[in-house]
């Protein structure tokens, strides 16, 4: 292993070309700073410097190491540079995983309030999956994911709940029999239901339902993403599972109607979920906690 501090000792040394003064930039002693570069000599099995009266100089050998030294230490310098300014928040990116739906229902209040904060962090949204955010998590790709809490936990994930979302069937006017009545989810299943394609968390949450419920589903319509799923709902496609918070509006409005199915879809948590035991980059830091203070 490298020792850095020979190194640093030793570019002192050849910069200043003299122990004395090299000992006292450094604020260790001269016999300190004699041993140090006899040590690093010893490693590299030659000679670095020509002692003379007036101090030292380097010879063709710490000649070629000092150029390579001189550069490492200026990128180490540049480097610390970097690092206190993206942990001032003057520079830097912020990786999200969460899903469209998520982002613009409660997340873009949260950047904008970040941006304005400090507008030269750059944010990165990725609205993967959530199974292939957990990968991207593992491999540094992102810094969080928000999302809605899955059934149960990996060992290798912290997760943090931040609220609950609330699942519900949905209806346009044209079906009056589901909308005005108690509905069970056996009698529910005779009607095409529209879900959101695999692979989602939202999609193994419905799933599980029915397995829990022993109903096997007659017609299943794949949608691509829960806005187009709302979309096909208006239009009287069929019955929708869609987040109750995310069709609030259109539920005032009376676009869509919930159905009073029983058993009830079970409350869910959403929240954070990041590495455990992983040191979140400050502008991580900043936005988990701008949300964190508002709820």
């Amino acid at each position: 292993m490298v020792d850095l501090e020979l190194y640093k000792i030793f570019y002192e040394v050849a910069k200043t070309g003299n122990i004395t003064q090299a000992s006292y930039n450094l604020n260790i002693s001269q016999p300190a700073v004699t041993k140090h570069i006899k040590n690093l000599e010893f490693q590299l099995g030659c000679s670095l410097f020509i002692r003379n009266r007036k101090g030292v100089l380097l010879n063709d050998n710490g000649k070629k190491l000092y150029l390579y030294v001189k550069q490492a230490l200026s990128l180490i310098t540049d480097g610390e540079r970097v690092i206190k300014r993206m942990n001032d928040l003057e520079k830097g990116k912020l990786k999200i995983g969460i899903s469209t739906t998520l982002t613009k229902k409660f997340l873009l209040k949260y950047i904008k309030t970040f941006h304005k904060l400090y507008p030269n962090i750059i944010i990165e949204i990725s609205t993967d999956p959530t199974s292939e955010l957990k990968e991207k998590l593992r491999d540094g790709k992102i810094d969080f994911i928000l999302a809605k809490m899955p059934g149960y936990q990996e060992h290798d994930l912290e997760y943090e709940e931040f609220g609950k979302l609330e699942d519900v069937f949905v209806v346009n006017k044209d079906y009056p029999d589901l909308i005005n009545n108690e509905v069970t989810i056996k009698e529910l299943i005779e009607y095409p239901i529209l879900l959101q394609k695999q692979p989602s968390s939202s999609r193994e949450f419905i799933e599980d339902y029915f397995k829990e419920n022993n109903v096997v589903v007659k017609s299943i319509m794949d949608i691509a993403s829960s806005n187009l799923l709302i979309d096909f709902v208006k239009i009287g496609y069929g019955v929708g599972v869609v987040t109750k918070q995310y069709v609030q509006e259109e539920l005032n409005n009376k676009e869509l109607f919930e159905i009073n199915v029983t058993p009830k879809l079970k409350v869910r948590n959403f929240g954070i979920i990041k590495l455990k035991d992983n040191i979140l980059s400050k502008s991580a830091e900043v936005m988990i906690n701008l949300i964190k203070e508002e709820l």
